[in-house]
């Protein structure tokens, strides 16, 4: 006879328990952070928020740095998948338009890129002290770049997309545009948490992006199609 094999636990079992841990990780480093702030967080308090154990952090993070780049990396790919879905929703609207939205629709369309079902205020507070980090950090901001660059050229195509079917082309590399564009919005985020508040003045941003989208822009031409 031959001898059975020894029973196994389910590798895609063991696999959906970790990604679950590691998920809770992060919600609680988000909300910790949002809190008390990236340097003045612990790694026993994050773990004590998700109900485990320090050893659990570090069987799923090495370093805490390890765990900013995690972070950074699930906000970013979930704020990508966000827009994707809207470019989705508002194709039909631009294809229904043939090109010819004024710089006012254009406005409202790309500050609805930013503008989605996230908690703008506290990632805000965190990401900057993720820069903050990488300022002083040198190992640190070669993977905090790679990881912007990464994101910004994600981001790139769809607000070329937006532009091409509103009837406006980039006069600039689109990832210098999407972090011009991606500026005055987060300068606004910025400003309304500087004044104690999350909320900033929709119409004064729109405004900014009606002209940056100006300047940035011309219309299409027959030389484009």
């Amino acid at each position: 006879m031959t001898p059975s094999t020894p029973a196994t636990a389910p590798a895609p079992a063991a696999t959906a328990r970790r990604q679950a841990t590691r998920a809770r990780l992060l919600d609680a480093a988000f909300a910790v952070y949002a809190e008390q702030g990236v340097h003045a967080s612990t790694v026993e308090q994050i773990a004590e928020r998700a109900g485990f154990t320090r050893g659990a952090f570090y069987s799923n993070f090495t370093t805490k740095e390890e765990l900013f780049v995690a972070l950074m990396e699930r906000e970013d790919a979930a704020r990508l998948a966000a827009l994707e879905t809207k470019f989705a929703a508002l194709r039909p609207r631009l294809e229904a338009s043939e090109g010819r939205l004024d710089a006012d629709a254009i406005a409202d369309i790309v500050l609805s890129f930013f503008v989605g079902p996230f908690d703008d205020h506290s990632w805000h507070l965190i990401s900057t002290e993720f820069q903050l980090l990488a300022l002083r950090d040198p190992a640190f901001a070669q993977r905090y770049l790679r990881h912007r660059d990464g994101y910004d050229a994600a981001l790139s195509p769809m607000l070329e997309r937006t532009l091409r079917q509103s009837g406006r082309v980039c006069t600039t590399d689109p990832m210098v545009a999407v972090r011009l564009l991606a500026a005055v919005y987060d300068d606004a985020v910025r400003s309304a948490a500087l004044t104690g508040t999350t909320t900033y003045d929709p119409a004064l941003v729109r405004d900014t992006i009606v002209r940056v989208v100006l300047a940035l822009t011309r219309r299409i031409t027959a030389a484009d199609r």
